[in-house]
């Protein structure tokens, strides 16, 4: 070892970056706000998942069930519109469940389930701009009432006006 480099420089240096790298591991780190959602879908969603699903594997075996797909997922636009901010108001929103084709994922229907909440005036709102982007790109979408989530033929007819 050279004569120059001291055992004590060694160990000063040594501890020294022990020490900033506990300080940056403590509080370098940046905090995120975050925390995990105990679930996907709420209790009624999942009721209504349920329902669909029964409904899907009886009279529409090739056809998955998507949940909670974000609308720039279903559509999209040029990248100038997006920047001139078209993409953000459907990256920002979801619908409640899809129905696609299994082997080609081909979107067939879009489904949101409206409760009570949807006659607030800023749902209504949210409610007709989702409306207004989905038929301006031809995509279907029904709205089910969480009154009928559970009537079975009710759905059904529902759906094969859109898929038959």
């Amino acid at each position: 070892m050279p004569e120059f480099i001291s055992i004590d420089i060694i160990a000063g240096v040594v501890i020294a970056l022990c020490v900033l790298a506990f300080i940056y591991f403590v509080f370098g780190r940046e905090k995120y706000p975050y925390y995990a959602r105990d679930a996907l879908l709420t209790n009624t969603e999942l009721r209504f998942y349920k329902t669909l699903t029964q409904i899907c594997q009886r009279h529409y075996p090739d056809l998955g069930i998507a949940m909670q797909v974000r609308i720039a997922d279903i559509i999209n636009c040029s990248e100038s519109d997006w920047l001139r901010g078209y993409g953000p108001r459907i990256s920002a929103k979801h619908i409640d469940f899809v129905l696609f084709e299994k082997n080609t994922t081909e979107i067939f229907l879009c489904i949101e389930l409206d409760d009570p909440s949807h006659d607030k005036a800023d749902r209504k709102k949210r409610d007709k701009f989702v409306n207004q982007v989905l038929k301006a790109a031809d995509v279907n979408l029904l709205r089910i009432m969480t009154k009928n989530m559970h009537n079975q033929s009710f759905i059904l007819g529902q759906i094969k006006e859109f898929i038959e």
